[in-house]
């Protein structure tokens, strides 16, 4: 079963190690057509994260999953550019992120879908890129009506084009089996889902539970250790779900973006030393897979968590 770049079908044996869930940039569109190169300038942008992910490309990356939602500014020709640029695969996502937005919130679920039917069939902005995966969140405050209605419509699309589909989640609020629920009803199995972000919670309990639902937990925020759960915990709680005979249901990543607007100020981030940060699209290789062994597990359980796992998710296995 071939799974969809941005260039065309990949055969899944040349997926390689792959980082499930990054961006290269989240960055509002409305702020970039208005304050140009004060908020954004893509051919620096795509200087940064090509340079970033040929140090992940040295370390034996060879795929890379942009998880960049529509409405967080997804940018398909920032993705082509940066692929063509290093060689390294690249899929792409379509769907929303869990923001409460008029545009949304006034279009009833048809409509929503067929936005995000037109991605997949059409392709992506003009451009001949259909994405691999499809993109949904949910945030703290829950399954929201309108997120009720963009995760249905998203629903529907995965089980019509046989997409997987990536969830962002709180398990903070522990929603992840109402989640699954709604997903369900639209016919898509939880072995097609990955609940993202499973690695911000040490809650062995919840997490297991998910598990034993058949989806996939993405451990995926290892560019944020200097804002949120520190490394230690996150390490602790992946070995710990191994030792228990889960590391086959394991994604890990960094939710990293070369250029993150959310926060960063452009005149911030372009005059940094970009090429030398300590979290970066290498954090995983660097810091966790180390600290992994140190915990225990073997060379062949590591190298699942890279290489394995996400073949087996994107195979529907």
């Amino acid at each position: 079963m071939a799974i969809q770049g941005i260039f065309g079908p990949i055969d899944p044996a040349e997926l390689g190690q792959t980082l499930i869930h990054e961006h290269l940039t989240c960055a509002d569109w409305s702020m970039r057509m208005n304050f140009g190169g004060k908020f954004f300038d893509f051919d620096q942008v795509a200087a940064m994260a090509e340079g970033q992910l040929n140090k992940a490309k040295a370390l034996g990356v060879r795929t890379v999953v942009d998880g960049t939602p529509i409405n967080l500014g997804r940018d398909i020709h920032l993705i082509r550019e940066v692929s063509r640029r290093t060689g390294l695969n690249f899929i792409a996502s379509t769907g929303f992120y869990y923001q409460e937005e008029p545009w949304l919130g006034m279009r009833d679920e048809e409509q929503i879908y067929d936005l995000l039917m037109g991605d997949c069939v059409d392709g992506i902005a003009g451009t001949d890129s259909r994405p691999g995966i499809l993109k949904a969140g949910v945030a703290r405050a829950g399954l929201t009506p309108l997120l009720r209605k963009v995760l249905h419509a998203t629903g529907r699309v995965a089980k019509e084009t046989g997409l997987p589909l990536f969830c962002h989640h709180d398990p903070a609020i522990k929603n992840g089996g109402e989640i699954l629920d709604l997903l369900a009803g639209c016919g898509v199995p939880a072995s097609k889902v990955i609940l993202g972000h499973s690695g911000d919670s040490t809650d062995l309990e919840y997490l297991t539970a998910m598990l034993e639902r058949g989806c996939w937990l993405g451990m995926d925020r290892f560019g944020f250790c200097d804002k949120d759960l520190a490394l230690e915990p996150r390490v602790d709680t992946i070995a710990a779900l191994c030792k228990a005979g889960w590391g086959h249901r394991l994604l890990l990543s960094h939710d990293w973006a070369a250029y993150l607007a959310f926060w960063d100020s452009w005149e911030t981030t372009k005059g940094s030393d970009w090429m030398n940060l300590e979290e970066d699209y290498t954090f995983i290789h660097r810091r966790v897979l180390p600290a992994l062994r140190e915990k225990g597990l073997d060379q062949a359980a590591v190298d699942a968590l890279l290489v394995d796992n996400p073949r087996a998710f994107f195979e529907g296995n």
